[in-house]
């Protein structure tokens, strides 16, 4: 199901700027998209969403896409969104993805601002949330921007929260939950997540 068909998912007109076009959901796939959202797909840029090797329909999970109203998606690269993933930019939020891909069932919830690098490798189950959505002890900031630098590794179940950067060349252990920011070429891992190693580089 190409560009043409998510079409028929909105009411109204919506804001598509592309110059290659290539915006692509495979079945089975539910998509909201709000006709105040704009997208911006870069030359020679794409977003493939809810890809998976198994031809079989019957065994492939659902995916979601929400954009909702004044909602930005910028894609600066080839980003590729395997089966199952769950992806929100909510109201007025605004995410930017390079170049890399999402795993299985995982979910990224934008609801201010994300930006994403290139060569970023997210593993299986990662959550991505820059809101904490309710406030704690009267802390009027529940939502932060994220940023993930370029050529960063984030392993299966990690949990990447409000107003985190995570600098350029890093890995993030299995398991992990990061609430403070990342240096860059550093292992971190742990609930909440700490240095483990400097100084690293890692290879696909």
């Amino acid at each position: 199901m190409i560009l043409k068909k998510i079409k028929s998912f909105i009411r109204g007109k919506l804001s598509i700027k592309t110059i290659e076009k290539d915006f692509r959901c495979y079945k089975p796939v539910e998509v909201c998209i709000k006709p105040s959202a704009v997208i911006n797909i870069g030359e020679n840029s794409s977003l493939w969403f809810n890809v998976s090797q198994n031809a079989d329909l019957k065994n492939r999970n659902c995916g979601y896409v929400t954009l909702e109203e004044n909602s930005q998606l910028d894609v600066n690269g080839n980003f590729v969104f395997s089966s199952g993933c769950r992806l929100g930019v909510l109201k007025g939020a605004h995410l930017s993805l390079g170049e890399g891909y999402c795993n299985y069932g995982s979910k990224i919830y934008c609801f201010d601002r994300i930006d994403i690098g290139n060569d970023v490798i997210i593993s299986e189950d990662v959550i991505i949330r820059d809101s904490d959505n309710h406030s704690i002890n009267g802390n009027k900031t529940v939502s932060a921007p994220i940023k993930i630098c370029d050529h960063v590794w984030i392993g299966m179940r990690a949990t990447i929260l409000r107003g985190v950067t995570i600098g350029e060349g890093s890995v993030v252990a299995a398991g992990s939950v990061v609430c403070k920011d990342v240096p860059p070429r550093s292992l971190v891992g742990g609930v909440p997540a700490k240095v483990i190693k400097e100084d690293i580089a890692w290879e696909r």
